[in-house]
């Protein structure tokens, strides 16, 4: 039996439509098809085999989006069982709530480290009592890149010499949707404001309207601001616009760190691992690291994280 024949008799079981994950649960779960010498991220091959089928017009299988725009497949023969409005019906057990903004934190984390950046999700409501309502002062994820040179001897004398270059501090706000010219002003101040003690600033959005793209060149040009379009797939994410570097407010790194504990963590370990030796510095990257954002590492896990969110893919990504 081969993965499109597991999929196809998975698909039997789900006369109203299944998401790819549901249909590799089922394929395990009744020992359809061994994935362990032909796929190191099975749940991915399996949505990546049904998306195949798809673009090459298997007339066995369709497939819609569901009401929070996931798609879900289903085979020919059980087309009258879907809505005629094209969309899943609600009693087939798909969530039909929305996801969180802070759902799309580990996919931004996981393309940031994919970058070289550690970074890390900064709760506001963890400030103190008298300032966790200014929202345009706290920046929603913080990152830190240390540069470093592949050679001990080079390294230790870039450090030595060139410190202050040898870190950059970033800074990102990140939305779930941005639609229009209104909404793309409001986001972009408020990452200037919350950008302006790191080294370089972002505007993230999952979905944007590309009709703004002008705007957005024109606003990065004056303010420095850069922009990331996130996809549910990070590794697809693309830097639309780059950030320009500037240096270091200090004077909004001590409020910030007077008023949130988390920002005051990181900025202590950023401290530590920067000024450590050459023994030290990987014990000392790593106690960064692990106050950081948790975030999938592979497709398999990206893919699983986004069905159990309700995070939609794309045509491109599925």
């Amino acid at each position: 039996m081969t993965i499109k024949d597991a999929v196809l008799l998975s698909l039997e079981d789900f006369p109203n439509g299944a998401t790819s994950r549901e249909v590799y649960d089922n394929i395990i779960n009744k020992k359809l098809f061994g994935f362990s010498k032909v796929a190191k991220t099975p749940d991915a091959t399996v949505g990546a085999q049904m998306g195949v089928m798809i673009k090459h017009g298997d007339v066995r299988i369709k497939r819609i989006k569901n009401d929070k725009n996931i798609f879900c497949y289903y085979l020919s023969k059980y087309s009258k069982n879907i809505e005629s409005d094209d969309k899943i019906p609600a009693h087939t057990g798909v969530s039909r709530s929305s996801f969180n903004e802070r759902d799309l934190h580990p996919l931004l984390c996981s393309f940031l480290n994919y970058n070289g950046i550690i970074a890390k999700t900064i709760f506001h409501e963890k400030s103190s009592k008298a300032e966790e309502h200014q929202k345009w002062v706290h920046p929603d994820i913080i990152g830190a890149k240390f540069v470093e040179q592949k050679n001990i001897t080079s390294n230790a004398l870039f450090k030595a010499i060139s410190k202050k270059d040898s870190l950059l501090l970033y800074s990102y706000e990140l939305k779930k949707k941005i639609d229009n010219d209104y909404e793309l002003k409001k986001c972009f101040f408020q990452a200037v404001s919350n950008s302006s003690w790191s080294n370089k600033g972002y505007l993230v959005a999952f979905e944007i309207n590309e009709d703004l793209k002008d705007e957005m060149a024109r606003l990065n040009n004056s303010f420095g601001i850069g922009f990331i379009h996130l996809k549910a797939n990070p590794y697809e994410s693309k830097i639309w616009f780059d950030a320009k570097e500037r240096h270091l407010d200090f004077v909004t790194i001590d409020k910030l760190c007077e008023i949130n504990r988390d920002f005051k963590e990181f900025i202590k370990l950023v401290e530590a691992t920067l000024t450590a030796d050459d023994k030290h510095f990987h014990p000392s990257k790593t106690a960064l690291i692990s106050i950081c954002d948790r975030y999938p590492a592979n497709d398999g896990d990206i893919l699983k994280y986004c069905n159990e969110h309700h995070i939609p893919w794309s045509d491109e990504e599925v």
